[in-house]
């Protein structure tokens, strides 16, 4: 057990992945099982960092575990939601609308001012971590659109970390932006390989000073693994008929303090560079 909050905990699994246990009101992770049990913090039953858990029908006698999660009921769930192809010019109007819906619904603090920010206005900007994050998110953008490899490890560098909290708002918008260019990128026919290029160098920034749950978030993203409310929302703005994104992206929103907030900044940014770069040679 590595980590434990009021309604989830983490776990390092053999292999050194990161597992997500969590409470039934938390929304669904894609490395996350949800435990049915009692609704009291997962600190009251007496979870505590440090102590191994067994998962599976029955732990050995001499595992030294803790806990047994069984998984003989366990029902699974899709954390990769369905991609139709979508006209540019539809997509870009369905941006518009989510855009629109975050600047609107947002509260707290968070990277939306990186939505409006430009070079001239950044010194100005607050919180810090804002102020911090301007240059690399333009680099950011800048590098994806230009297929710059090596400027796109130093931006993914200078975002990965920043900010306070268990997943930090930087890991939060690379996340959000490696999930535009895998799951935007399919649904404007954007070269595969391309693709890959570019969210390997997200991951190859990002390896060292990402946080552990930051790192196992993007890693998914680059598959086009989301979280539950992050899911609802790709499948929403990429389906085949025009569809209300507000309540979508309140969903999201609502992940976290900031986190869902700063994902769909990424997601965003990462989306409006796919539009951008279908347009130039690969």
């Amino acid at each position: 057990m590595q980590g434990i909050q009021r309604r989830a905990c983490q776990l390092v699994v053999a292999d050194g992945a990161l597992l997500i246990l969590s409470a039934r009101d938390v929304p669904l992770a894609p490395n996350g099982l949800t435990l049915d049990g009692p609704r009291r913090t997962l600190e009251d039953t007496g979870i505590r960092v440090g102590q191994v858990v067994a998962l599976g029908g029955s732990a050995p006698a001499d595992s030294g575990a803790a806990w047994r999660v069984t998984l003989d009921a366990a029902a699974t769930w899709e954390p990769c939601p369905p991609v139709h192809r979508v006209l540019p010019q539809g997509l870009a109007e369905r941006l518009r609308m989510a855009r629109a819906a975050v600047v609107a619904e947002a509260t707290g603090e968070s990277l939306l001012p990186l939505l409006w920010a430009s070079e001239s206005d950044a010194a100005g900007l607050r919180p810090g971590v804002v102020r911090a994050a301007a240059a690399p998110a333009r680099l950011l953008s800048g590098a994806a659109i230009r297929r710059d490899e090596t400027s796109l490890v130093r931006a993914a560098r200078g975002l990965a970390g920043l900010g306070p909290g268990l997943t930090p708002s930087g890991d939060d918008l690379l996340a959000g932006f490696a999930a535009a260019w895998t799951l935007v990128g399919e649904s404007l026919d954007l070269d595969g390989a391309a693709r890959r290029r570019v969210t390997e160098a997200l991951l190859a920034g990002a390896a060292r000073g990402a946080s552990p749950l930051g790192r196992a978030w993007l890693e998914h993203a680059c598959r086009g693994e989301l979280l539950e409310p992050m899911t609802g929302f790709a499948g929403v703005l990429l389906a085949e008929e025009t569809r209300d994104v507000g309540t979508a992206v309140r969903g999201v929103l609502a992940v976290g303090s900031s986190s869902g907030t700063d994902w769909m900044v990424g997601f965003l940014l990462g989306a409006g560079t796919t539009l951008a770069a279908r347009v130039r040679p690969w």
